[in-house]
């Protein structure tokens, strides 16, 4: 296509040079067929020279393009196997999110259970140390209720034998101990 468009512009550019010279002579339609003539083989040896670095340029050029579509073939298949991929992975996601959802209620409900067992069981633990404390208070309250209505008693006792002794009953008392020590000698 180049050398066509080299050779047409060629000879477009002789015409005019032609018509500037004028037709004294005698050649007349000859020296125009001589002068193409001319402008052929110039143009024929050009393009003959250049034909082969012409056709490694284009050869070269061609291949270029080739792996250039290959590349690209290549990165189109990459990129429809990563959509695919995204594609599968946004239809999974659902699944995905119902499974961690139910999951997580079954760790949270599992949790609940565990919080609810270790309340129960510290519960379990307070109730019995107040049930210790309790009974522990209890038997203080019971013995020193004990130890009072004794101390009462003892005083109540007291008091009526004070009453109703006589000096001759406490000689009598204070004999009979006296002779109870004696005897022990």
């Amino acid at each position: 296509m180049p050398v066509l468009l080299v050779l047409a512009g060629c000879l477009l550019a002789a015409r005019p040079l032609l018509a500037a010279e004028g037709s004294g002579s005698g050649w007349g339609i000859w020296l125009f067929v001589g002068r193409v003539f001319n402008l052929a083989v110039v143009v024929g040896l050009l393009v003959w020279v250049a034909r082969k670095p012409l056709a490694n340029f284009y050869a070269n050029r061609a291949e270029s393009i080739r792996e250039q579509l290959a590349e690209a073939r290549r990165a189109r298949a990459e990129a429809e196997a990563k959509l695919a991929e995204i594609e599968a992975r946004m239809s999974r996601l659902d699944q995905e999110l119902g499974e961690m959802k139910a999951a997580a209620e079954k760790d949270a409900e599992l949790e609940y259970k565990r919080l609810v067992e270790a309340a129960d069981e510290e519960a379990r633990k307070i109730i019995g140390k107040a049930k210790e404390e309790i009974g522990g208070i209890t038997r203080e309250a019971y013995l020193g209720l004990k130890a009072h209505a004794a101390e009462l008693a003892v005083n109540l006792a007291g008091q009526k034998i004070k009453g109703q002794i006589t000096d001759e009953d406490r000689r009598r008392l204070f004999e009979g101990f006296l002779a109870g020590l004696e005897e022990k000698k």
